[in-house]
């Protein structure tokens, strides 16, 4: 059954039921409602429908939308509640389960704390989507083309949800993205031409160039996510002109930063981590970045109320390759960690201002930590 088909049938059903003056193009408009969106338009750019039972989601209709929604649509009130009564009926025997973009890339992710987290959707839709031969067309058709449409109208969270079901196939095309990571690097820009889920499923060798696309797609559209994800998988500038955001891992916009020679914003990502509690951060603005004497007193400060004094020797047995040294696996150890920071020593006015700002820092830390 498809989208449309689904329409057809509810719009049979509410007619049986006597609601007579219910035009078909308003179906989906109930359908939307009752699943507590106030358009159709609202729903489309949010959600689509998929190949689950609405039995299965745990989502119950809401009759408060479906009425106004009616009202709005110019039924009488008699023919509005037949419609509240009518329409969870149909929804609950015989109706498509709606699903959020973000609930698709949750799922995906595996982030049992998001908050649009379904265990649902995972279940029913994206671990049964992935056989074992690769991606399951046959499981999700009605998802894979009603996320085709979407992405097609614009929707970035379509086309980050489209690229997420694709990421774990795509991942076994290392070669291909490196050599988009040096066209880049040479062009400082890069295009993916579109690629349909009809085409990778005759030529699964596609699979990563429809990733690519969606991923790009969704990154024009203006996702941190995906820009994120272009930077670091392609190493794509693009978020480097954004505005800053909390959506934006410090750290990680430093090594896109240095890998594009942008200084400037090198720095302020660094402070950003270093307010946010980040010893590395703290080190490296002290150390390789000039850092006046009073801010880095700052960091000194707050690296000790933090419990890790940059004043201090930090030396630990580790391997050849890094990793902790294990006594038990024996071989031979090297030294690793950090030299203990001297700074020359300030005034006792300028001392008594770093002290101050590096425990406000430290109170925001803790009340961040809190939320979380």
């Amino acid at each position: 059954m498809t989208i449309k088909e689904q329409a057809y049938r509810t719009h049979a059903f509410l007619q049986a039921r006597g609601v007579t003056s219910l035009k078909r193009s308003h179906v989906h408009e109930l359908l939307a409602a009752a699943v507590s969106y106030p358009t159709h338009a609202a729903f489309q750019h949010d959600a689509t429908w998929c190949d689950v039972p609405f039995s299965l989601t745990g989502i119950d209709p809401d009759p408060g939308a479906i009425r106004i929604r009616c009202r709005e649509l110019g039924l009488s009130a008699d023919e509005g509640e037949r419609v509240v009564e009518g329409l969870p009926l149909l929804l609950h025997d015989a109706g498509y389960a709606p699903v959020r973009f973000e609930a698709l890339i949750a799922a995906v992710e595996g982030h049992q704390d998001d908050p649009d987290w379904h265990e649902w959707v995972w279940i029913h839709v994206v671990e049964p989507t992935h056989g074992a031969s690769g991606l399951n067309f046959e499981h999700q058709r009605l998802l894979l083309g009603s996320l085709e449409a979407a992405a097609q109208r614009g929707v970035p969270a379509a086309h980050l949800a489209i690229a997420k079901l694709l990421e774990s196939e795509a991942m076994l095309f290392g070669d291909e993205e490196e050599r988009v990571r040096r066209q880049v690097k040479r062009e400082g820009m890069w295009t993916s031409p579109f690629v349909s889920f009809v085409d990778i499923e005759s030529n699964g060798l596609r699979m990563e160039e429809k990733h690519r696309h969606h991923l790009l797609a969704a990154a024009r559209g203006g996702d941190i996510r995906a820009l994120m994800e272009t930077a670091e998988r392609y190493g794509d500038p693009a978020v480097l002109e954004r505005a800053p955001s909390d959506e934006m891992d410090p750290m990680s916009m430093v090594e896109i930063a240095g890998e594009h020679g942008d200084g400037e914003k090198v720095r302020y990502w660094l402070t950003v981590a270093a307010q946010e509690g980040h010893i590395g951060a703290m080190r490296e603005l002290i150390l390789d970045h000039d850092e006046p004497n009073g801010k880095a007193w700052v960091w000194m400060h707050l690296s000790r109320l933090l419990q890790r004094d940059l004043s201090q020797d930090r030396y630990e047995a580790i391997n050849e390759d890094g990793t902790p040294y294990d006594d038990d696996a024996g071989g031979p150890a090297y030294v690793g960690g950090d030299e203990g920071i001297d700074l020359n020593p300030l005034s006792s006015g300028a001392d008594a201002v770093a002290r101050q700002t590096a425990e406000q820092l430290f109170a925001r830390i803790n009340a961040q930590s809190d939320r979380i």
